[in-house]
């Protein structure tokens, strides 16, 4: 389907949408983002509870896109050598966990535009599937999407000419930076001319789902990158895709929005219960450690478990500064503490150790 973005108005004239039902929805995903955002200054170490959610962020962005592997798999091929060859899965499913991260530092201190989005996409490519299909460069030829293998006139929608994407990127930026609009309208304004505009030749759906926590970051609607936005995507995938494509063949922006907000509202309350869980499973192991010797140093191998719930003595040691036989010990503590899980041995003896309670609790989002 050819999509004239070029005749729509932008940005949108939203007058139609305000019925009841939709400024019901808008009351309950600020309320759920509000609530997220409180409950941060609440919780032991908000850093340390923000990775395990990045990392289901990361899989589940992946997962929209075709990439099958887990957080598990990420964790597990990060005990490998540095000369190990990781799958492309695992490499895409990482590139995403950098790229948020890299995303979260340039806006604290750099406008969220265009040059931000074009070094967070640069970064997702890089060594993936992509990488031939110009990293951090717009498209300079046309694309259309439909099933892998079917021409240009089977296309379920045909993304404007090259030649208009510096234009239709500037119009954008300029609403990113200057909305009078609430911001999480904004917001699903934003995610959709994005993928409806899908400037790079490949990773569009990626980094629009990026964009969606940045920006929230961005204007203080979030106050730590703890929201998790593609898990409803990707559980809603048909209704997600059919969504946005309704705005495409009708102006339909009450039913996109409706469904947007729908989906900010709902991973914020997962994103609260699943920080409140991780903070309180913390705490827990903490005290059983209240009285152990070497405190402060256990304590540092106890948080890093928290980061990279599957460990090895090698893996630990390395990124601590550590020394592996001090490592060692502590793992075992962990271990008898019913903290940490031997998971398994390999042929020549080394441990592999899990923080199986983490990781049930990822599993259950």
């Amino acid at each position: 389907m050819q999509n004239d973005i070029l005749n729509h108005e932008f940005p949108p004239n939203l007058d139609a949408i305000w019925e009841k039902e939709f400024a019901l929805q808008l009351a309950a995903a600020q309320g759920a983002i509000s609530g997220l955002s409180q409950a941060v200054p609440l919780l032991h170490n908000p850093d340390l509870l923000m990775q395990p959610l990045l990392d289901k962020e990361a899989e589940s962005s992946s997962r929209l896109e075709g990439t099958l592997a887990s957080v598990e798999d990420v964790y597990k091929a990060e005990l490998k050598s540095a000369q190990a060859e990781d799958s492309d899965d695992v490499r895409e499913t990482k590139n995403y966990r950098l790229a948020l991260t890299q995303g979260v530092h340039l806006i604290k201190t750099r406008p969220l535009n265009q040059v931000a989005v074009r070094q967070i996409h640069a970064t997702l490519l890089n060594g993936v599937r992509g990488e031939k299909k110009h990293p951090g460069k717009y498209r300079t030829g046309d694309v259309w999407i439909g099933v892998a293998g079917t021409g240009v006139g089977d296309a379920r929608y045909v993304p404007p000419s090259a030649i208009h994407i510096p234009q239709l990127m500037d119009s954008l930026e300029e609403l990113i930076n200057s909305s009078g609009i609430h911001p999480l309208i904004t917001c699903g304004i934003i995610h959709h001319r994005f993928e409806g505009v899908h400037p790079f030749e490949d990773g569009n759906g990626r980094t629009g789902r990026l964009l969606i926590t940045l920006y929230l970051l961005k204007t203080g609607m979030l106050a730590a990158p703890m929201l998790y936005p593609s898990g409803f995507f990707e559980k809603n995938k048909r209704d997600y895709m059919n969504a946005l494509h309704s705005v495409d063949i009708s102006q339909d922006w009450s039913g996109w929005l409706l469904f947007f907000l729908k989906g900010i509202e709902t991973q914020a309350l997962v994103s609260l219960k699943v920080a409140r869980d991780i903070d309180a499973l913390y705490k827990s192991h903490r005290e059983k450690l209240q009285n152990a010797t070497s405190h402060i140093g256990l304590l540092r191998v106890l948080e890093f478990c928290f980061v990279q719930p599957i460990v090895n003595v090698k893996y630990v040691s390395e990124k601590l500064s550590m020394n592996p036989q001090t490592v060692r010990r502590y793992l075992v503590q962990l271990d008898e503490a019913g903290i940490l899980d031997l998971d398994h041995v390999l042929d020549r003896g080394e441990k592999i150790y899990s923080n199986t309670k983490l990781l049930e609790l990822l599993r259950q989002i």
